[in-house]
């Protein structure tokens, strides 16, 4: 949605003209949660869903009614943020909030029935919510949506042989950005029990670890796979007055200005050039063979043409992509082995 509407719409009908299978976005709800289907070599079929749970609500897409037509967008999972905290001060904040007017039109919209009443055991101070239960995950899934989504896989695992979820967010779990956010463990997990054979994320621009639940993979985030966001042709005027630049400057003229002069912003950090490529085996719907390929994605080459390119990574660069992805999965208890040049999970 970078593009608002007119740019996701314009992807869409080229990609319907082409004849390539596509999903997560649509001309309406019921197209943008609707999977992609791939019929397999040996005849089969593959369902794979598209998930954003990094978006703005405006780029969520709608259901028509009989009365107001559909809204363009993409296929979303909200979630929550809440942030535990002891009685005591659980207590400060109401007080505070007491002693202010930092809640005053909350109220105002909870008393006329606009809002409503934070959920027991949590207290909203601004626009930030508290809780003072112990051990609460920092954030959480809607749950309408959790289900809504979950009721799709389940569905389309009885109609299919295969089902496979890719989810792009850019949220981390408090200041740790190789930490995928409870919310996202929490869809990924309830994705494999509803019937996917793999998770696969994104976003995020960085390799996170790999976990293996109830005997299959879930990718928290494989990075990029080409990154070549500074050969961008065209910006929107909105991004141009973002940055103090005339509507008609040039793309390359403001991410020159982003990057303070090329100086900052991803491209300019190795590790958002690191990821790897699974390969999965299966036979009969199981899971029989996992391994990944170390790619890096050209960085530092001076190359416009070149930079952001992936290749395998070989010798030391791919024990170097290996041994960061191992510790990444590692925390997510998966222990894995380089063999061969491909690393694969230890037993």
């Amino acid at each position: 949605m970078d593009y608002s509407y007119a740019g996701m719409l314009s992807t869409v009908d080229f990609l319907d003209e082409m004849g390539i299978a596509h999903a997560g976005t649509g001309r309406s709800l019921d197209e943008a949660e609707r999977p992609a289907v791939v019929r397999l070599a040996n005849g089969k079929t593959a369902a794979i869903f598209a998930v954003d749970a990094s978006m703005e609500l405006p780029s969520t897409a709608g259901r028509a009614s009989k009365v107001f037509k559909a809204r363009p967008g993409v296929n979303y999972l909200r979630h929550e943020t809440l942030f535990s905290v002891t009685d005591a001060e659980m207590d400060a904040l109401k007080q505070l909030a007491a002693a202010t007017s930092v809640n005053a039109y909350r109220d105002a919209e909870i008393a006329t029935g606009y809002q409503a009443p934070d959920p027991e055991g949590c207290f909203t101070f601004g626009s930030t919510l508290f809780t003072n239960e112990k051990g609460a995950p920092l954030s959480r899934c809607n749950k309408q949506d959790l289900a809504r989504l979950c009721g799709n896989i389940a569905k389309a695992e009885t109609e299919h042989d295969l089902v496979f979820v890719l989810v792009h967010c850019h949220d981390e779990e408090g200041n740790d950005e190789n930490t995928p956010p409870a919310y996202l463990k929490e869809f990924c997990r309830a994705a494999i029990d509803a019937g996917a054979a793999a998770v696969f994320g994104g976003g995020v621009h960085i390799l996170r670890g790999l976990e293996i639940y109830r005997g299959k993979p879930v990718f928290y985030s494989l990075g990029d796979f080409i990154y070549q966001g500074m050969r961008v042709e065209y910006l929107p005027p909105d991004f141009m007055e973002k940055y103090g630049l005339d509507v008609d400057a040039t793309a390359k003229e403001a991410l020159w200005v982003r990057s303070k002069g090329g100086k900052v912003g991803l491209q300019t950090n190795e590790k958002n050039f690191l990821t790897v490529v699974p390969k999965l085996t299966f036979e009969d719907g199981a899971l029989v063979d996992l391994s990944m390929l170390p790619v890096k994605l050209g960085f530092g080459t001076g190359s416009e043409t070149l930079e952001g390119l992936p290749y395998r990574a070989t010798g030391e660069e791919g024990e170097k992509i290996y041994q960061k992805y191992r510790k990444l999965s590692a925390d997510l208890g998966t222990e894995l082995v380089y063999e061969n040049g491909l690393i694969k999970v230890k037993g």
